[in-house]
């Protein structure tokens, strides 16, 4: 194999798919990247079983070939070459890298030894803006368990019927849901939990990106195809826990208030909470107001008033700020709508105006 390309092309192309091998692989194949050349192109490949990814990088094919080389001592060097032309050319076990005035080679392993990449076919297929997917995952992903002893709840959740898809994710203390129409319809309902470095990963690559991702399913795996990039990644078997029945039917109090002030009273809040991570929430209907409150015997305390427009009952919960905190940040309307049931019942947070995204929070228990 003897190839040409840009210093800037191969950086990216390496940057695309190094992110998911793992210094802790055992199987000393994994720590390598495939490069192989292809349709006049040169294909990167990188796995860790569970995902691989996979991109196309232009280049000048002077004779094909493949091989496999350690990722992160082909990363290192290319990030310190020169942004001119660089020549790739696999000899007797080495691959030789040329760029200007650099001259270096690197052990490789044959392409033989490296895993078998699983294709999928394009019988079950959906076309969605990418700008769409990032955000349907970026606006729930925080919530997922990390916890992988309950694997069915260690991911997210794609739900695709007729012309909608909703993700979801959850750790049984908070849940978000994010909703969005299709422009083709998808025959039937399907359910699809993927790994959560499946669904960073593929946010990460879309990046600030525009154009179209194709997802392709089977029983066991997914794919999602942008651009020049592809990932692919086994699904999490199990069934998703059947969420909608712990979302209140009716709420005892309904509060709209500004997202920005909120966040920044959570925050004061936070710093005197410590470990607890708690931060005292009380609404008041008679003086429309929201007052949010901490306190530390060693550093002190903090008190917020929030002017609020407060429908219903007064009370008071009891938050983790962390949570309110993940899901403002995903939220792009100026005012909020928290609709409380009471002291011991999950909260509901929503953008006003909007039906598509939705946040419940469990409160603390004093």
């Amino acid at each position: 194999m003897k190839i040409v390309c840009t210093q800037e092309n191969f950086k990216q192309g390496l940057l695309t798919v190094g992110r998911i091998i793992s210094s802790s692989n055992t199987l000393p194949i994994l720590n390598n990247l495939l490069i192989k050349t292809e349709n006049g192109l040169l294909k990167i490949c990188s796995t860790n079983l569970e995902i691989a990814i996979i991109t196309h990088i232009r280049c000048k094919v002077e004779n094909e070939g493949e091989v496999t080389v350690v990722c992160k001592t082909l990363t290192d060097l290319v990030n310190t070459l020169p942004n001119k032309n660089i020549t790739l050319e696999a000899v007797e076990g080495q691959l030789n890298i040329e760029a200007e005035n650099y001259h270096t080679s690197i052990k490789t392993l044959p392409a033989e030894e490296f895993p078998l990449i699983p294709t999928i076919d394009n019988q079950h297929t959906l076309t969605i803006e990418a700008t769409d997917l990032k955000t349907a995952i970026d606006q729930v992903i925080f919530a997922v368990s990390l916890n992988q002893t309950q694997p069915e709840i260690s991911g997210v959740l794609l739900k695709l019927e007729d012309r909608s898809l909703k993700t979801v994710a959850t750790d049984r203390y908070r849940l978000a849901e994010k909703l969005f129409t299709l422009k083709q319809e998808h025959k039937g309902q399907q359910e699809i939990i993927i790994p959560h470095k499946t669904a960073i990963e593929t946010s990460r690559i879309i990046g600030a990106q525009s154009g179209e991702v194709v997802i392709a399913t089977s029983q066991t795996q997914i794919s999602f195809a942008f651009k020049e990039t592809q990932i692919i990644s086994r699904v999490i078997d199990g069934q998703y826990p059947d969420y909608k029945q712990i979302i209140p039917a009716n709420f005892s109090t309904t509060v709209v208030t500004e997202r920005l002030p909120l966040a920044n009273a959570l925050r004061a809040g936070g710093i005197f909470s410590q470990s607890s991570n708690s931060v005292k929430v009380d609404y008041s209907s008679e003086k429309q107001m929201l007052v949010l409150a901490s306190e530390s015997g060693d550093l002190g305390k903090s008190l917020v008033e929030l002017p609020s427009n407060v429908k219903g009952r007064s009370g008071t919960i009891i938050v983790n700020y962390h949570y309110v905190l993940d899901c403002l940040a995903n939220i792009d309307t100026e005012n909020v709508v928290l609709k409380i049931v009471d002291d011991t019942s999950p909260s509901l947070i929503e953008p006003e105006g909007k039906s598509d995204y939705i946040y419940l929070v469990m409160p603390i228990k004093n």
